[in-house]
């Protein structure tokens, strides 16, 4: 029966089952199109407490790769109606449903980054506990998105078993173990796995599993996806990696390569795939500039002189992936910025003034003596991998298991493809405070604002977005052989 939910116009029903059931729906207020889900709970009072507690997450992480969730409305029936962003692209059961398998490097760009979303999600203290190839959904655009975040939770203890949880659920919890940030990474490397090979892995697979499934795959098989996949399927939960690990060993196991959508039974959505792909001209693609790291430093130097000099952009500064423009690079603007790509005039750090970039960067003393001029200096440095395309300047940003590097890779990587460039994008740091650290770490916080700026398409358009600000975040700084580093990036 269609639920009545007190701010909002049902429009159609998309789904239902034993669980519950989903359904399009319009905001009154605004006339936003979004999703209803509803879910029977055992206690209500609990259950609003906590999708508050799951919006208050995930709004603060801010992560582009999870669904958002805009409210939690209880009904008159004890069911709750959660209010979640309409994500009008593909299910990954749907893609999968079509075509049994991804490549790859499809799987690279579909898997990657949620591992980094779960990584998110755990430094939060939250896990998800419900992961399957139905929570994976797709934007019209290929990004892929975990859904349904603590609903789990709000129905209550489950149990039982079911072909799809001997294939996705961590074999601990068939034993009726809570779910953990282990059995998360579990659940995402099952979902990669049947991703690879059409099948999920054995359910409750005994200590030995991970050899046995690697010798499952074909030869053909990429090596070094089976095994990141292998690893995380390990009985033992303690032998897993964490979620973080996971994200930057399955990037590094193959090249990424945009997830093809639409069924292959609608020949219309094919027509419309091509489509767009033949509007998109194809890039001239740079070769990758090779840095020697203990030359790192000195490039910051350059780097910094090359956005404020030559390039005029640079990347925005967020929580979320940065947007993608599809201009040539040739067309690109090559007018000095109007602005320093330094520290801001209003946050100038007088410790900085007689001292280069480069001994800035790499001072053990800079996060307390030049503070400012050490934080810019960063994020300039990672304007310019935007701006050059290169992935390789990444290195003069990121430490080393930085799992923000993932996004931006995927980015860059994306642009390379779609011959993209960003426009007058540049970063200003703020309202920044050295709060401790240690001879090799340093904790940093600091308000990032991203002046307006354009992005252009590729039939000549030029699109504007307003300023935007993210802040105050926390930088943790790692200190290199070659200099300090960005290891995470938190809101407090």
């Amino acid at each position: 029966m269609q639920p009545l939910v007190p701010g909002y116009t049902i429009t159609g029903e998309l789904s239902s089952n034993a669980a519950g059931s989903m359904w399009s729906a319009v905001r009154s207020h605004d006339e936003r199109r979004l999703v209803v889900k509803i879910v029977r709970v055992p206690d209500m009072t609990r259950a609003l407490a906590q999708a508050a507690r799951t919006m208050d997450v995930v709004a603060r992480l801010n992560n582009e790769h999870l669904v958002r969730q805009h409210d939690a409305v209880p009904l008159s029936d004890n069911t709750l109606a959660l209010i979640l962003d309409d994500v009008a692209g593909d299910r990954l059961v749907d893609v999968l449903g079509a075509r049994s398998r991804l490549t790859p490097g499809e799987i690279v760009t579909a898997v990657a980054p949620l591992f980094a979303a779960l990584a998110d999600l755990h430094s939060a203290c939250v896990v998800h506990g419900d992961l399957d190839p139905e929570k994976v959904l797709f934007s019209l655009d290929g990004k892929p998105l975990i859904s349904d975040l603590g609903v789990a939770r709000l129905r209550g203890p489950q149990r039982g078993t079911s072909d799809r949880a001997l294939g996705f659920v961590a074999p601990e919890l068939l034993a009726d173990a809570e779910p953990t940030s282990a059995s998360d990474v579990y659940a995402m490397a099952a979902i990669g796995w049947l991703c690879l090979t059409g099948a999920p892995p054995p359910g409750a697979p005994p200590p030995g599993a991970p050899r046995q499934v690697v010798t499952a795959v074909k030869p053909e098989t990429f090596p070094r996806l089976v095994q990141v996949l292998a690893s995380c399927l390990s009985a033992d939960p303690a032998a897993r990696p964490s979620a973080g690990v996971a994200a930057a060993s399955v990037f590094d196991a193959a090249s990424a390569e945009p997830v093809r959508l639409g069924s292959v039974s609608d020949p219309a959505s094919d027509i419309t795939r091509r489509v767009r792909a033949s509007a998109v001209s194809a890039p001239t693609v740079t070769p990758p500039l090779t840095v020697k790291p203990r030359r790192l430093a000195l490039v910051i130097g350059v780097a910094v002189l090359l956005v404020a000099v030559a390039l005029g952009v640079g990347a925005t500064w967020s929580l979320r992936r940065p947007p993608v423009a599809v201009q040539p690079v040739s067309a690109r603007s090559t007018r000095p910025s109007t602005r320093p790509v330094t520290a801001a005039s209003s946050n100038a750090d007088p410790n900085t003034t007689a001292r280069s970039i480069t001994d800035v960067v790499t001072a053990p003393d800079s996060p307390r003596t030049a503070t400012v001029g050490l934080l810019q200096a960063l994020v300039d440095a990672r304007a310019l991998a935007y701006g050059a395309r290169n992935p390789a300047l990444l290195d003069l940003v990121y430490a080393p298991g930085a799992t923000r590097a993932l996004a931006d890779r995927s980015n860059i990587a994306t642009s390379l493809r779609n011959g993209a460039t960003y426009l007058g994008l540049s970063f200003v740091v703020k309202d920044v405070v050295f709060l401790d650290g240690t001879p090799d770490t340093a904790r940093i916080r600091a308000t990032i604002v991203t002046p307006a700026y354009e992005t252009g398409q590729a039939d000549g358009r030029k699109v504007p977005h307003p300023e935007e600000t993210v802040g105050p975040s926390v930088f943790t700084l790692d200190l290199a052989p070659d200099g300090w580093r960005i290891l995470r990036l938190t809101t407090p």
